[in-house]
């Protein structure tokens, strides 16, 4: 049986099952796919905020890091032996740095005079060595504690960072630099405190060279050699900020978010799209499940309704074709359907009354046909005697007729003389005697 797809042969009851469908599930598809679309904005904004606060965490890790080496040197600037060594080098013996030699985290201690040259420090390989146009020296020659430019060590290859204090006693004037230079796995270890999903990236960045990295293939390479172009325009606009996806060459879509430390490097959190994005897309797929819940829900429902709405109508429909058969309908159902105040009620009611005047018309008429057929048959039997008697073959019979009784009438007459005569003669002959 195929099925019939055109609405204007559907049964009522489909009818209004299909309408209480569509009145239901249409304006719950449109709220539903709000809420989602709603809840999916909030969630990706939550995300990313939750991705910009681990930016901020490294970069704050990476700053108070730096700030804490930076507060070393300032002791080391205003060490005694130090100053004095600097005022006279040739008076006084070179500091020692006591245990900060035997610091895994730095890498060598610089003490140099007023003119950018190296005159103590470790490794001793390292005195001697002048740094006249380096900016963190001369910003430590002009009184401030100055974080310098990242550059790569030529021996291990790793990127390290100089931090530079002025050497002078309080109140007085700037007699030298002390620096302090750290690894950039020092600086790695500061910068992996922020908390990353799984498959997430740390780097931190310098001038567009990322120094640092969880994964060291990055480490060295431009944001524009990694595909992270993009974010340098962003990162010179904003010194905080996220994008929602990246095309990473390798690693596909990304969630990138940034923050920029206090020393002027730039904290970059790299997390995968697919990843960032499981929580939303779990709530996409739980609210269809819910929308196929309630569809389901909401079909049985209208089913139900459309059913009990449509049966009184189907057993009027069922009444009719009774009578349109010649059948007499389900009283007991009409009877039943007739008691309800509403309007199906009325119908029943009238639908009674009108049978019933139908059938007794419908009497009437059987009576009235009947009494019409006996007068047609007598009509029919006087106009078959009268067109018989007026034909010629029944005029030629009466013809026929009437001169066989004339023929029979002399006949008798005949007889009746030769009677008589034989009766007279039958005297005469008597009398003789």
């Amino acid at each position: 049986m195929k099925p019939r797809l055109d609405p204007r042969t559907w049964s009522l009851g489909s009818k209004i099952g299909a309408t209480l469908v569509i009145a239901a599930l249409l304006p719950m598809a449109i709220i539903s796919v709000a809420a989602t679309r709603a809840g999916q904005n909030a969630v990706e904004k939550a995300e990313l905020a939750n991705a910009q606060g681990s930016a901020l965490v490294g970069a704050s890790s990476v700053s108070e890091y730096l700030d804490g080496v930076s507060r070393r040197a300032e002791q080391f600037g205003t060490a005694s032996d130090v100053i004095d060594f600097i005022t006279d080098p040739e008076s006084n013996s070179a500091p020692s740095f006591g245990a900060a030699k035997s610091s895994p985290d730095v890498r060598d201690i610089l003490v140099l005079n007023d003119k950018a040259t190296v005159i103590s420090g470790f490794p001793e390989a390292s005195v001697g060595d002048t740094y006249p146009e380096v900016s963190w020296f001369t910003e430590a020659l002009a009184g401030k504690t100055a974080v310098g430019e990242v550059k790569p060590d030529s021996n291990s290859g790793r990127f390290v960072f100089t931090v530079a204090s002025p050497a002078r006693r309080p109140g007085q004037a700037v007699v030298g630099v002390v620096s302090i230079g750290v690894s950039s796995e020092d600086v790695l270890f500061a910068l992996s405190q922020s908390p990353l999903i799984p498959g997430g990236q740390a780097l931190l960045v310098d001038k567009g060279r990322i120094v640092a990295a969880r994964d060291h293939l990055y480490q060295g390479r431009t944001l524009k050699e990694v595909g992270l172009g993009s974010l340098l325009s962003a990162i010179k606009k904003s010194p905080k900020g996220t994008i929602a996806k990246v095309d990473l060459p390798g690693r596909g879509a990304q969630v990138v978010a940034w923050a920029t430390t206090t020393t002027g490097t730039t904290a970059i959190i790299v997390e995968p799209r697919d990843v960032f994005l499981d929580s939303i897309n779990r709530l996409a797929r739980n609210a269809r499940l819910a929308m196929i819940a309630l569809a389901i829900l909401a079909v049985a429902g209208a089913i139900t309704i459309a059913r009990r709405l449509s049966k009184p109508v189907s057993a009027l429909t069922a009444a009719a074709q009774a009578l349109e058969a010649d059948e007499a309908p389900d009283a007991a159902q009409l009877e039943k359907l007739g008691r309800s105040r509403d309007d199906i009620g009325l119908l029943t009611r009238v639908f009674m009354r009108m049978a019933e005047q139908v059938a007794i018309r419908e009497k009437k008429l059987r009576e009235q046909v009947r009494a019409m057929r006996v007068e047609i048959d007598h009509s029919k039997r006087a106009e078959s005697v009268e067109a018989l008697t007026e034909s010629d073959f029944f005029k030629d019979l009466q013809t026929r007729a009437g001169d066989m009784r004339q023929k029979m009438k002399e006949d008798l007459t005949g007889t009746a003389t030769t009677a008589d005569n034989s009766e007279v003669s039958d005297g005469a002959t008597k009398e003789e005697a």
